[in-house]
């Protein structure tokens, strides 16, 4: 997927999932990315976050970063699905209809968003 999500904006949120087994691969490729393309990254949630349904990761990034970011997101993840997303305000919409997945897409809780 090389696409942007629909909704272009300016900021967006690239979401790596995981399983407990994957804790470390993740983090590996969420420090990675933060590091070659100088983004911030957050906290690496070993358990369910949000409308995550399994432990994740979080790089933020900017349009100028999608083009670079993504392909490497693609070519790295190493069988890791991806959530990407831009932040438009509009959660629920952010998270489904402007989304897009790096891999099989997750079942996503939905409730968060008082849907």
């Amino acid at each position: 997927m090389t696409r942007r999500p629909s909704n272009v904006h300016e900021r967006y949120h690239a979401h790596v999932y995981f399983s407990a087994a994957e804790a470390a691969q993740a983090a590996d490729l969420c420090t990675g990315a933060g590091a070659r393309f100088g983004l911030p990254v957050g906290r690496v949630h070993l358990d369910p976050v949000g409308p995550h349904p399994v432990g994740s990761c979080q790089i933020s990034f900017g349009q100028a970063d999608f083009e670079a970011l993504i392909p490497w997101l693609e070519t790295h993840r190493g069988g890791l699905t991806v959530l990407v997303h831009g932040l438009t305000g509009q959660d629920l919409a952010d998270h489904t209809e402007h989304a897009a997945w790096l891999g099989e897409p997750a079942p996503l809780n939905l409730a968060v968003f008082g849907g």
